[in-house]
């Protein structure tokens, strides 16, 4: 066993000496960091807590709706029974438009674009 350790620490050593070189040549620079200034406070609250800009909503059909509340649509709901537009990133939805028209919108999630509007009958 102890020949099996001699041997193990002298491959270890030989693998170090050939690696010091070439990690030296690698352009890593491995200085200290130096002072480091940072402004502000770190905020330690729980993961659960976090609030991310630009971060998926886990609700899209919620998504949804606010951006077609922005597009200038009121009053908007999801319908229920989406068939095949749900397969293919659209869903359709019930609102108001800005001329105050009752409508049906073809919503595409993933673009964010209408695109069909017509009026519900």
């Amino acid at each position: 066993m102890t020949k099996f350790k001699n041997t193990l620490l002298a491959g270890a050593a030989g693998l170090a000496l050939m690696a010091g070189p070439a990690l030296a040549e690698s352009g890593i620079d491995t200085a200290p960091a130096g002072d480091v200034q940072m402004e502000g406070t770190i905020d330690q609250a729980p993961a659960g807590d976090m609030q991310t800009e630009g971060a998926v909503e886990l609700n899209a059909g919620a998504d949804a709706v606010a951006q077609l509340e922005n597009l200038g649509y009121n009053d908007v709901e999801p319908i229920d029974a989406q068939g095949d537009a749900a397969a293919e990133g659209q869903a359709y939805y019930t609102g108001t438009n800005a001329e105050g028209d009752s409508v049906t919108i073809l919503f595409d999630e993933e673009a964010g674009t209408v695109i069909s509007e017509e009026p519900v009958e």
